[in-house]
């Protein structure tokens, strides 16, 4: 009974959407289930309470059948139940527990049985019913594309261009003889019965030569038909294929879907499988427990945990500080320009690839954004930049996790190793969208910290288990996938490393900083408080040596790093070295600050006296500072008459235009700002004044991009924020959804929630 619904089954694809709602079998399952297994199916399934909130049953139904809501179910599905999923695909719904047991063989025991339906009854994929029949939504076997590797069944090839003489003589070559009722409708049940047996396909598989049976073989192994020319045309001098496609056309192992398509008809597929659809049902690989040497765990894992996070948040301060003034400018691609990358990375003492990595954390954070005008498009820093660098490290540090934690965005794309494959690294704002990252980052970190590996795993032991776990998640672990999954597996880790999340050493995995709030998807204030220890914000007191650096290795206190930042130049991120420099303290004081504030500021949080040489500098550039005044009249330039003859004689001042109109006095038509940034150029202090020949402090002048709201895919605006789309939208709680659903008012306290809450991360 079983070989017959698995021959007569028409749903090889997806069934149609009917006008008004699925199939109501399915939706009078659903309205079947209690409240309290209503209400788990939609915490498990968040995506079916998106607004507008289904109204019936009908409209549920219809939501949980649609191929992206099933993708995203059985992405939290191990290999065993998502291969129940695709058996029950293959028979169709829907279909009783005996003959899934039946269609499923010997490998797959009872209790596996009852514990995959169990779990897949939880995501409302296999409802059971109380007549026994297993339920499920319409369109199961779409992200499945051919459900088992089964092409269509002879009865519906049969319809397209196989005739009755062709069937005659496929039972002839088969041995079979022919029906004695007539007409093609009982051929067709014929040839259809002899490919279903077993010994008869396998007789006839016997007698193929090898081209035949390698012809035969890369038919079973494509995922659609295959073309062969020649086929029918009576000679096959040009084309090698044609003869052994011809041959097993005779035998019916082969069929013609259209012209030159060829196809092996379900039926001899399941009868070169011994009349099973899975021959070999799948086994769980072992656990990854660690081994003696690594049980002990890594050596100071908690001090590297802490180490790599100071270090990714101290290089995502040193990107804003680079930053605030001089946004990064764009390609017309719509990334960084591979030249620019080089050089911030050099810059920040930053391997490529994690500054890429972390340019895009930081996007997604909502701390960067793309903005400027058509043309010179820039990335630069948002207004809520401000605030997130005013935050302690920890919160700072909580904000790269949490969006690395729930982003869609590929950002392990920017550590996974090109060679040999022909591709470059992704830049910077063109990763790639991929709905199964977050999914794949909580499937690490539970393998990381569950009671199973209480120290370090090897990372040769995660690939196998993490394919099993979720397959739908993870790339195929022959490889045969878009991406190889050793190399997608150590990418994903590394991500996890830089952030400080695991640690990674020789080989070996653990769990690092705050990963099992992290995995139980507590938000940036649970994670800055969980991390708070392992990140303080560092002293307020720095060496400030003699050759005029300042040295603050384990960081400083923001509020007077935001100060010393205004008097010296960081050299690198990871190294809390900054620099003061004539150019320094002169862009101090353009900014309003005096020379006895910024030493007496370096005075109180420097542990070593003040060099000589510091005070003789910022007493030269004082004295030098505003020697020279810029006003607007045209522009004016006035001051020490040798200074300002001097400008009017220089390049600068011939481009300018600049003319002396009395001794100390010149005047140009051109802007200030430009007067002001020529003679900087020269090597002079300008200083600019107001009209009444007060001086006028320029101030800091930062760079803010406002994130433009983009349309999502139902028109509405959204905006990245706080690492995912802030689009304002709510969606019901469950149980005021199985309210709504029943026809009953919403219990109190019920009403809705955001959309995009960190528990939907945390149930991956």
């Amino acid at each position: 009974m079983v070989r017959a619904r698995l021959l007569d089954r028409r749903a090889a694809s997806p069934r149609p959407q009917l006008r008004g709602g699925p199939l109501p079998g399915y939706a009078a399952a659903l309205a079947a289930l209690s409240d309290a297994e209503l209400r788990r199916l939609l915490a498990r399934r968040p995506d079916l309470l998106s607004p507008p909130a289904p109204a019936s049953f009908p409209e549920l139904a219809g939501r949980a059948g649609s191929p992206a809501s099933l993708a995203a179910a059985l992405r939290s599905l191990d290999l065993g139940a998502l291969r129940l999923v695709e058996l029950l695909a293959v028979l169709g719904p829907p279909a009783t527990v005996a003959e899934l047991a039946a269609a499923a063989g010997p490998g797959l025991s009872r209790e596996r049985l009852e514990a995959g339906l169990a779990a897949l009854a939880e995501l409302g994929i296999a409802l059971p019913g109380p007549d026994g029949a297993i339920s499920g939504p319409p369109g199961l076997a779409a992200p499945f594309g051919r459900p088992g590797g089964l092409g269509p069944p002879v009865a519906e090839l049969a319809k397209v261009g196989v005739s009755a003489e062709r069937l005659e003589r496929i039972l002839a070559n088969l041995g079979v003889p022919r029906p004695a009722a007539s007409g093609k409708a009982a051929l067709v049940r014929a040839v259809s019965a002899a490919l279903s047996d077993p010994e008869v396909v396998a007789r006839a598989a016997a007698d193929a030569d090898p081209d035949a049976r390698r012809l035969l073989d890369e038919a079973l192994a494509s995922v659609g038909p295959i073309t062969v020319m020649g086929v029918g045309y009576g000679r096959f001098a040009g084309y090698p294929d044609a003869e052994p496609a011809s041959w097993l056309l005779e035998r019916g192992l082969l069929l013609p879907v259209t012209y030159s398509q060829l196809v092996v008809p379900r039926e001899a597929a399941l009868g070169l499988r011994g009349g099973l659809v899975f021959p070999d049902w799948p086994q769980p690989p072992p656990t990854a427990t660690p081994s003696a040497p690594e049980a002990a765990g890594i050596a100071d894992a908690e001090d590297r945990a802490a180490a790599a996070a100071t270090r990714a948040v101290v290089a995502a301060e040193g990107v804003c500080a680079r930053l605030d003034r001089e946004p990064l400018g764009l390609v017309r691609a719509g990334t960084v320009a591979v030249r620019d990358l080089a050089r911030l990375a050099r810059d920040l003492d930053l391997p490529e690839e994690e500054l890429a990595l972390l340019l895009d954390l930081l996007v997604e954070t909502g701390v960067l954004a793309v903005g400027g005008p058509f043309g010179q498009r820039s990335l630069g820093l948002r207004p809520e930049a401000d605030p997130w660098l005013a935050a302690p490290r920890a919160h700072r540090w909580a904000t790269l996790a949490v969006a690395w934690r729930s982003a869609d965005v590929a950002v392990e794309d920017h550590l996974a190793t090109p060679e040999g494959s022909g591709r470059d690294r992704p830049q910077p704002l063109t990763a790639r969208r991929l709905g199964a990252a977050p999914s794949r980052r909580h499937a690490l970190l539970q393998v990381l910290t569950e009671p199973a590996a209480p120290g370090a795993v090897g990372i040769g032991a995660l690939a196998p288990v993490l394919a099993w776990r979720q397959p739908m998640v993870w790339p195929d672990p022959s490889g045969s996938g878009p991406d190889d999954l050793e190399a997608t597996v150590r990418a994903v880790l590394d991500a996890a490393a830089f952030l400080g999340i695991a640690v990674v050493d020789r080989g070996r995995a653990q769990a690092g900083l705050a990963a099992h709030e992290s995995l139980a998807g507590v938000g940036p204030a649970g994670l800055a408080g969980a991390a708070a220890e392992a990140l303080p914000d560092g002293p307020d007191r720095f060496l400030l040596a003699g050759d005029l650096t300042v040295v603050a290795p384990g960081g400083l206190a923001p509020g007077v790093e935001t100060r010393l930042a205004g008097l010296a130049d960081r050299e690198a991120a990871g190294s809390g070295i900054w620099r003061i420099t004539d150019a320094s303290l002169r862009r101090a004081l353009d900014e309003g600050r005096t020379a006895e504030e910024a030493l007496e500021f370096l005075r109180r949080h420097s542990s070593t006296p003040l060099p000589q040489a510091l005070e003789y500098l910022v007493a030269d550039v004082a004295r030098r500072h505003g020697r020279l005044r810029v006003g607007g009249a045209t522009t004016y330039l006035r001051g020490d008459p040798a200074a300002v003859a001097g400008a009017v004689r220089s390049a600068a001042g011939r481009r300018l235009g600049l003319r002396e109109l009395a001794p100390g006095v010149a005047v140009t038509g051109r802007g200030q700002r430009e007067l002001l940034e020529a003679l900087r150029k020269a090597g002079e202090s300008p200083l600019a004044e107001e009209p009444d020949g007060s001086p006028r402090p320029e101030g800091a002048r930062p760079v803010r991009h406002v994130q433009r709201a983009a349309p999502d895919r139902l028109g509405r605006a959204a905006a990245a924020a706080n690492g995912h789309a802030d689009d304002r939208r709510l969606e019901l709680d469950p149980a005021a959804a199985v309210a709504r659903l029943r026809g009953r008012r919403p219990p109190e306290g019920d009403a809705r929630r955001p959309a995009g809450t960190d528990e939907r991360v945390a149930r991956g």
